[in-house]
């Protein structure tokens, strides 16, 4: 949990800032026909769209764990 905790404080935007970058660099090299940076773009692309599910899902459970403590009443500040 730690591990997940330091990654979503390393990119407090989310993945989102390299998706776009990212995106960026796919567009020029599909203009410049370069199939080996299209593949390596389209890869990281992948990887980051990857990686910001995960941050989307744990503030999904975050969210839901806060909801579960309120509605029981248990202390959750």
């Amino acid at each position: 949990m730690k591990k997940e905790y330091r990654r979503y404080n390393r990119y407090p935007d989310g993945y989102y800032p390299k998706l776009e970058y990212w995106n960026v660099v796919l567009k020029m090299a599909i203009k410049q026909q370069d199939t080996e940076a299209v593949v390596r773009a389209a890869d990281k692309i992948n990887y980051f769209s990857n990686k910001q599910l995960e941050v989307d899902y744990l503030e999904q459970q975050a969210d839901s764990q806060l909801s579960i403590m309120k509605d029981s009443g248990e202390d959750w500040c």
